[in-house]
């Protein structure tokens, strides 16, 4: 008899355990908020725009990384348009100077070479990082606890000649490491080049994988990608119940074995995996029963990503000729909320997809990182009429900022739409409104919490409550690593079933 898997949340984790635990001849359920699946990986509709909210870049979307291969088990790589882009960002001060941050690394080289020759030693010492990490490759293969002696000692091997990088720049901030550099705009890049408190490491293979074309977007945008392996979960058999909330996961003698929703109905089967928000599954679907003090600690001191305003403007003509990544100083600060304050706005121009705008038009989006999730949540619950007028002044002064900027907007403005982190919180239900669970930082480096709790068999957590650093690709390979450690307790192989070739998924077929 086929062993029965039921999993909270419908993200990229929750798809990523279900599709490979369909492949592997378990029955599984899919118990999502939201109508459609994808989690944070998702977009929506506003009139005849589509507002994007999550993947700028891919990891694996070329073969010149092994996380393409990953992908390749989930979806038909070769039918996804991919847009290697020459910039990863452009950066400009008040007087007008600007640093392109190109992919290719040795124009990169160049640029900052031209724009801070005071920092050439540094500069060469940023490049050749960058360059030595294109070739190095995060084990993906098998999950730590399933992998065997030969295998871990392959990729032991394959890292050591990496080890000093690796050593080196995991340990100094994004932010720490800006401060080293002389001219004050390039300064300004590095410290932007991703969330300043993460190591510098990061940046370091993120633009690795950008010159090497193993991180481009995926044309179509986040939800497109994520109803692709939708698809491919239903395809294999899966089943995908949308809009419901489950209240419990329920234990008996020590064994987790069922869940209850909020409209009181149960469902019961062998495994529960939990690819939901962590602090949600802790501290409320199991009641604090099974916290361990590593938990406790983590949902006590650690750092999560930030939550945000979104704001995504609807324009009326093209803007081929503006950076689709644009970070610029403001001439005054921008006052988001009372604990939030911008010297700068980052302003991402998707001219680059045709499908999130009709012919002729645009889609911008602003993100916004803010702290203050307290303050939005007590305005849209307490306060509807100012939490509106709030909202309508963010989306004024961001129409106003990006007019002086890129010039002849404000008249063009179609469509306007803000999400707070009130919204985040109410669609994802992550803990703070965090847009990617927890942060790398130095402290905890590039790890993942486990997967199970002491005391409570046939449960599993997966996605970005336990993959630190979240993501796309790393919470799919946490669903996968879940899968795999299913198999191996039920005495399975793992098996790869890939998708037949030729057939293109549209949005439609979920």
């Amino acid at each position: 008899m086929r062993k029965k898997v039921l999993i909270i949340g419908g993200g990229m984790a929750g798809l990523s355990a279900g599709t490979y635990l369909q492949m592997n001849g378990f029955d599984t359920e899919i118990f999502d908020l939201n109508e459609t699946p994808g989690g944070v990986c998702t977009a929506w509709k506003r009139g005849d725009y589509t507002v994007d909210w999550c993947i700028h870049w891919l990891v694996g979307s070329g073969p010149a990384d092994s996380f393409y291969e990953r992908w390749s088990e989930l979806v038909d790589m070769d039918h996804l348009e991919i847009v290697d882009h020459e910039e990863y960002c452009r950066i400009e001060d008040l007087q007008g100077n600007q640093i392109h941050f190109f992919t290719d690394l040795d124009r990169l080289r160049e640029e900052l070479l031209k724009k801070a020759p005071e920092d050439a030693a540094k500069i060469d010492e940023f490049i050749l990082a960058c360059k030595k990490l294109t070739l190095f490759e995060m084990p993906n293969e098998q999950a730590d606890e399933v992998a065997n002696l030969w295998y871990k000692m392959k990729s032991i091997w394959k890292v050591m000649p990496f080890l000093g990088t690796l050593g080196k720049f995991s340990q100094i901030t994004t932010a720490d490491y800006a401060k080293e550099f002389k001219n004050p705009l390039l300064r300004k890049a590095i410290h932007n080049l991703f969330e300043p408190e993460i190591p510098i490491l990061f940046c370091m293979l993120m633009l690795g994988w950008m010159h090497k074309k193993a991180a481009g977007y995926p044309v179509g945008g986040s939800l497109n990608f994520s109803r692709r392996i939708g698809n491919r979960y239903a395809e294999l058999g899966g089943k995908f119940h949308p809009s419901v909330r489950v209240e419990e996961i329920l234990v008996e003698n020590g064994k987790a074995g069922g869940i209850r929703l909020m409209n009181g109905k149960v469902h019961t089967g062998d495994y529960v995996i939990s690819a939901a928000d962590g602090h949600s599954t802790l501290y409320e679907m199991l009641d604090g029963r099974f916290l361990t003090p590593q938990f406790q600690k983590f949902y006590e001191r650690g750092v999560t990503f930030p939550s945000l305003l979104f704001v995504a403007l609807g324009v009326g003509r093209t803007l081929h000729a503006a950076p689709h990544s644009y970070l610029f100083e403001l001439p005054k600060p921008f006052q988001v909320d009372p604990e939030t304050e911008l010297n700068d706005l980052y302003v991402r121009v998707h001219n680059y997809d045709p499908t999130l705008a009709p012919f002729g038009k645009t889609l911008i989006t602003v993100m916004m990182e803010t702290r203050n999730h307290h303050h939005w949540m007590k305005l849209f619950q307490h306060e509807p009429l100012r939490y509106e007028a709030e909202k309508q002044r963010i989306a004024e002064q961001v129409i106003k900022i990006i007019d002086n900027q890129l010039g002849d907007v404000a008249s063009h403005v179609e469509m306007t739409d803000v999400a707070t982190p009130a919204t985040i919180i109410a669609y994802t239900n992550n803990w703070k409104g965090s847009f990617e669970g927890w942060l790398i930082t130095p402290e905890t480096g590039f790890r993942q919490l486990p997967n199970t709790l002491p005391g409570l068999q046939n449960f599993y957590m997966c996605g970005q409550w336990v993959a630190i650093g979240g993501g796309v690709p790393t919470v799919m390979l946490s669903g996968r690593n879940v899968a795999q450690m299913i198999c191996k307790k039920e005495g399975k192989k793992f098996e790869i079933v890939k998708p037949k070739t030729g057939k293109s998924l549209s949005e439609a077929e979920f």
